[in-house]
């Protein structure tokens, strides 16, 4: 009789566990321009607070940037995609509107809604079309202004508040043989020092459709003709040198790409306490000033082909959620040394291991920063139009007006191809 118990009770125990081994489900995670390290951190956080709680593993598969937008582009044509996917921000309302991604807001609604309150609202612009969303951030990347207080007091001036403070002291500086720089001259990607000034203007990269060119518009004509000031007239270098420019004292204030940071916080021992950050200088409009810069925050979004839609949209929700960024945050700084991670929510900016007032500065940026809106027309293309336009008129010294003028005509002859070609797609978003 109590053999016959201790099986029954063992079989049990047996058909119990079982069950549990066969419920559990793996979700296919491709992550895009992450490393091992970081990828050892997430699973970690995963195994210690997520997969106990929900039964949900994620098999993670690192992708590099170069190749990633093809291979996922051919992953949902062929229909062997991932659950979810870590990608280039972009690119999921552009596979999103072929009917490929999952229209969260419109999956989720009230869900979906609620969970975003804490992250920056400007994010979505980059994976929305026509109301549907097609992503949540998952980073951000945003861009402040470093200056030398030392260098600032000896010659007497002021941190630089607005562009009219910038174009004020630059004569200062290089009567010292110093400078100001922008963050990416202008070679590649100099389209994001543009896109500050247009934002800072009032401008768009498109109408409020979409369908058209904003280039053409008198805030877009005079935010260009701003920027390409700095390089015309005002002589700040094509092709700055940010970190030993600003060690040797050449660039004692300058706009800096948001991953440079580290560099300058462990790289520069000898200018602790010498130097600080700030968010970019602003312009005055409307009777306040507007510190817009150029942002992007990298989305988690969800393939359509995805058999797991609730549990893909849980883990989605636990990567994005406020409690996995905060532990994310301090442990990217505390095992990898040397880099910086910016959370996509606002309360885990609290746990960046950084002074203060530099946290302060990387939220207010974020929250005054804007992401690229999406539209049909290929980023690739429309940023090379504007790096021509700015060539034309920094290096061959051509008028700005014409040379954004015939930018914003380039664009509208892409828009209006490429709307023609995703007629079939986008028609069911139009109202």
């Amino acid at each position: 009789m109590k053999k016959s118990k201790y099986w029954f009770f063992l079989s049990v125990i047996l058909l119990i566990f079982s069950s549990v081994v066969v419920s559990a489900i793996d979700l296919r995670v491709w992550m895009v321009g992450v490393s091992n390290e970081q990828v050892k951190i997430i699973n970690d956080i995963l195994d210690a607070d997520f997969t106990p709680k929900t039964g949900i593993k994620a098999q993670i598969e690192q992708l590099p940037w170069s190749g990633s937008d093809n291979r996922m582009l051919l992953a949902a044509a062929s229909g062997d995609t991932p659950d979810v996917a870590l990608m280039s921000g972009l690119l999921a309302a552009e596979i999103g509107i072929r009917g490929a991604m999952v229209d969260l807001k419109q999956e989720f609604g009230t869900d979906f809604n609620n969970h975003i309150k804490d992250t920056f609202p400007n994010a979505f612009r980059t994976y929305e079309f026509m109301g549907a969303v097609f992503g949540v951030p998952f980073q951000m990347a945003v861009s402040p202004m470093v200056y030398r207080v030392d260098t600032f007091k000896e010659m007497g001036v002021a941190k630089p508040d607005t562009w009219d403070d910038i174009r004020a002291i630059i004569p200062k500086l290089q009567a010292k043989q110093m400078n100001f720089a922008l963050a990416y001259g202008i070679a590649a990607e100099s389209f994001r020092d543009f896109q500050m000034f247009l934002w800072q203007n009032g401008g768009d990269m498109y109408s409020e459709d979409r369908t058209k060119s904003a280039w053409d518009s008198p805030q877009s004509l005079k935010a260009f003709k701003e920027y390409t000031e700095l390089y015309r007239t005002y002589k700040i270098p094509q092709a700055p040198q940010h970190f030993e420019s600003f060690r040797r004292g050449e660039l004692p204030v300058a706009c800096i790409p948001w991953w440079t940071y580290a560099n300058y916080s462990i790289g520069l021992p000898e200018l602790v306490g010498k130097f600080n950050l700030s968010v970019v200088p602003g312009t005055k409009r409307d009777g306040k000033i507007y510190h817009t810069n150029w942002a992007a925050g990298t989305p988690l979004a969800m393939f359509k082909k995805s058999k797991h839609k609730k549990e893909a949209w849980t883990f989605m929700k636990f990567m994005t959620s406020v409690d996995f960024q905060k532990q994310y945050t301090k442990l990217i700084s505390e095992r990898i040394p040397g880099s910086i991670y910016l959370p996509s929510t606002r309360s885990a900016y609290s746990y960046m291991p950084i002074p203060e007032q530099h946290r302060q500065v990387f939220l207010q940026q974020a929250e005054y920063s804007m992401t690229p809106p999406f539209a049909i027309a290929s980023e690739m293309v429309v940023n090379r139009y504007i790096e021509f336009a700015i060539n034309k008129v920094v290096v061959q010294k051509l008028n700005a007006e014409e040379a954004l003028l015939e930018a914003a005509k380039q664009m509208n002859g892409d828009l209006k191809t490429r709307i023609a070609d995703y007629n079939r797609f986008i028609k069911k978003y139009q109202k």
